[in-house]
């Protein structure tokens, strides 16, 4: 009788884990930077997919399109093969959106990690950039790319990977002041810490993922790796927002504890 229980609460526990994991939530987020009553708009944030794209609760399009989104912003690591990333396109293809940014992840590089050069690794890493592009997403490797949200001027800004010591600031202090407001897109939240350490340029809204939130919380805390990293939202000055996001999929085990899987919403008061 013992065993039958304890099979029974075995089969529960691992029912529970398995819709925890298998169930993403919307996190909703409003942000100032105008005067109250003015127009809003709305940004999207994906991150670290590793070809999870369907879930019990619903595909990541369809949760995105509900969303209207006017910018998506994707943080890398949308997976770590061809046919992975593949998949994820195919879906992101889905979402109804105009404005679509993408910074790399360290995974898409390991999709020529097979190759026995440099040459070979670099030519499949660049082969998958340009995959992404013909999906009518931006790539934005160390620049920068304006748009007009009505009469305000924005900026999105996207940092190559600080994992591999290749992000740089290509615009001066001067250059970002002419925009009414500014996001940054890196893949690692390191890029706080290298990148804009030094020369602490003018943002609005950074934006990363590449921890997952720990993938495994035990009363709040993140366990293991990344703990020194605050998960969700951080208002670092009066301007400065910094949101490091759960991301969908996961990395080398694949559970999530007291960590769902996430989209984030920022609702921009400009």
């Amino acid at each position: 009788m013992e065993l039958v229980i304890t099979s029974i609460l075995v089969i529960l526990a691992l029912g529970a884990l398995f819709i925890l994991y298998s169930t993403f939530w919307v996190n909703y987020f409003y942000i100032q930077l105008g005067q109250p009553d003015k127009k809003n708009f709305t940004v999207v944030q994906i991150s670290d997919m590793h070809g999870q794209t369907h879930f019990i609760n619903g595909s990541l399009s369809q949760k995105v399109n509900k969303v209207n989104p006017d910018l998506v912003m994707i943080t890398g690591d949308l997976g770590s093969t061809k046919v992975q990333v593949e998949r994820v396109l195919a879906e992101i293809r889905r979402i109804n959106c105009a404005h679509l940014f993408f910074v790399p992840g360290n995974h898409e590089r390991y999709i020529g990690s097979e190759s026995s050069s440099k040459q070979g690794a670099d030519q499949a890493y660049d082969a998958c950039m340009r995959t992404i592009e013909e999906s009518h997403i931006a790539v934005l490797v160390n620049r920068g790319l304006p748009f007009h949200m009505g009469e305000k001027r924005g900026l999105v800004y996207g940092f190559d990977n600080s994992l591999y010591d290749k992000e740089r600031m290509t615009l001066s202090e001067e250059e970002l002041q002419r925009y009414d407001f500014v996001i940054m897109l890196a893949h690692s939240p390191n890029i706080i810490n290298t990148a804009l350490a030094h020369e602490h340029p003018s943002y609005d809204l950074l934006l990363v993922g590449h921890t997952h939130g720990g993938q495994v919380r035990l009363l709040g805390r993140t366990i293991g790796a990344y703990k020194d990293f605050h998960v969700g939202l951080k208002r670092i000055d009066e301007r400065k927002h910094f949101y490091i996001n759960r991301g969908l999929g996961t990395s080398r085990l694949p559970i999530r504890v007291g960590c769902s899987p996430e989209i984030t919403v920022f609702k921009i008061g400009v």
